[in-house]
């Protein structure tokens, strides 16, 4: 992770690569959920897996 959670808060896109933040993360991944309620934020999931976290994405990008 390169930035702070509550920066996360303040973003307008979200990339989560490889790592289910929902599961993982819980805690901090309650400002990814507050971004996209408050800032319409949008969430980008790359990963082959479908998670908790792809559930909630915008963009799920399932790569072989």
């Amino acid at each position: 992770m390169t930035n702070n959670w509550v920066d996360i808060k303040n973003t307008d896109l979200v990339l989560i690569m490889g790592g289910n933040a929902a599961e993982a993360h819980p805690c901090g991944f309650k400002w990814v959920v507050e971004a996209m309620q408050q800032r319409k934020a949008k969430l980008v999931v790359v990963d082959p897996r479908f998670t908790r976290t792809s559930a909630m994405c915008d963009v799920h990008v399932a790569i072989r």
